[in-house]
């Protein structure tokens, strides 16, 4: 009788990664030689990653993990118990997120241990990828436009896909990034519907003010616990958390591209967009030290793309029209300013009242992102 066939491979090792830096670092050995991959900054980046430096590890358990065969990293994965988030749906998920795999075997394994850690804490289903929370980067890549992708948006080969289908994930809520560039804007059309909307209503735009720039920040932290409450996946951030976030991305805000709306005095809305500082990070290879300052510094003023990071309006006005004066206001300053395209993302795809006006605006679907999920129990 012939012996059963012996499978010589072995599981990969998993072991817990202790220093943010060295995991966000880890990331780099998955993509040598793609043009398109975006190191991490590190030196930006760890604060979030750090329990002492990020609000979030108040209401969170963490964990940041490596697959090892032998010496060789062939993955990594975080993993996230938020309470908060538990607390506001009244469920109990695990996330895992930051995930990279050199094979479908270390995909297989990274997704296991990611289950197990989080049902060993309570959790019910596995969703992901999702970098600790849905406030951060979120989604695999599965669809879209070749290229780099815009600050804070996920990129990966797309082979990911089926190996992390092939572990029993399956479709939760894909996300949608939508295209625009000023030569395929109908610009008097746009000018022509924003005059329009401004007769139906009071509200006005004002650029938000740096000079008291925690004072704003608290009006926008209001507003977002009310405009996004409802929304599949939001997790409220408290407020130290919403300001920590908002103080790390002022370094790179530019004044024109940051408003918020007011009716009869009081603020009913706000967009926030950046300029992408991903052309920076690539030029000075993901290292501001010891030189590469200058370049991501040179780089970035040359910048001529942003994202639209957040665009929202009280649920009672949202039929008003004022999101689109709010984009149209950042179009009119931000093409005054210098910058000629944009990405606004991430949307949910079943988000009409959102992608409506956009498309309206002449901005399409250019990529799509995906979170899975998994029962586990």
């Amino acid at each position: 009788m012939t012996a059963p066939a012996t499978d010589l491979r072995t599981a990969p090792v998993i072991r817990a990664v202790a220093q943010p830096g060295r995991f966000l670092d880890l990331q780099r050995d998955f993509y040598r030689g793609d043009p398109h991959f975006v190191p991490p900054l590190v030196t930006g980046e760890q604060w979030q990653l750090q329990p002492h430096k990020n609000p979030f590890f108040r209401h969170a358990e963490v964990g940041f993990f490596a697959a090892y065969d032998g010496k060789r990293c062939v993955g990594r994965v975080s993993t996230c118990r938020d309470h908060l988030h538990d607390e506001f749906h009244g469920d109990r998920i695990g996330f895992f997120g930051h995930f990279e795999a050199a094979s479908a075997e270390a995909a297989a394994a990274l997704v296991q241990h990611a289950a197990e850690w989080c049902r060993s804490r309570g959790a019910t289903a596995l969703r992901g990828p999702v970098d600790l929370s849905t406030n951060n980067r979120c989604g695999l890549l599965i669809d879209g436009e070749p290229g780099a992708p815009v600050m804070m948006m996920p990129y990966n080969p797309p082979h990911y896909a089926g190996w992390l289908e092939a572990t029993g994930l399956q479709k939760a809520k894909d996300l949608v990034a939508m295209d625009g560039h000023r030569d395929r804007l109908d610009r008097a059309r746009m000018d022509r519907l924003a005059a329009h909307l401004q007769k139906r209503n009071t509200a006005v735009m004002r650029r938000v003010d740096f000079r008291h720039f925690e004072r704003d920040c608290g009006i926008m932290w209001r507003l977002y616990e009310s405009i996004w409450e409802r929304n599949w996946g939001f997790v409220p951030m408290p407020e130290a958390e919403f300001l920590a976030q908002a103080r790390d991305l002022k370094r790179i805000a530019h004044p024109s591209l940051l408003h918020i709306a007011e009716v009869d005095g009081k603020p009913v809305g706000f967009i926030v967009a950046l300029p992408n500082v991903n052309p920076a990070v690539q030029a000075c290879n993901g290292r501001l030290l010891p030189f590469g300052w200058w370049k991501f510094l040179r780089t970035l003023r040359a910048t001529r793309r942003i994202r639209v990071l957040t665009l929202g309006v009280v649920p009672e006005l949202r039929r008003a029209g004022i999101d689109v004066m709010m984009m149209h206001r950042v179009m009119e300053q931000g093409i005054a300013a210098g910058f000629d395209s944009c990405e606004a993302s991430w949307i949910l795809e079943d988000n009409r009242d959102m992608l409506g006006p956009l498309e309206t605006m002449g901005l399409r679907a250019y990529r799509r992102y995906r979170i899975y999920e998994q029962n586990l129990t």
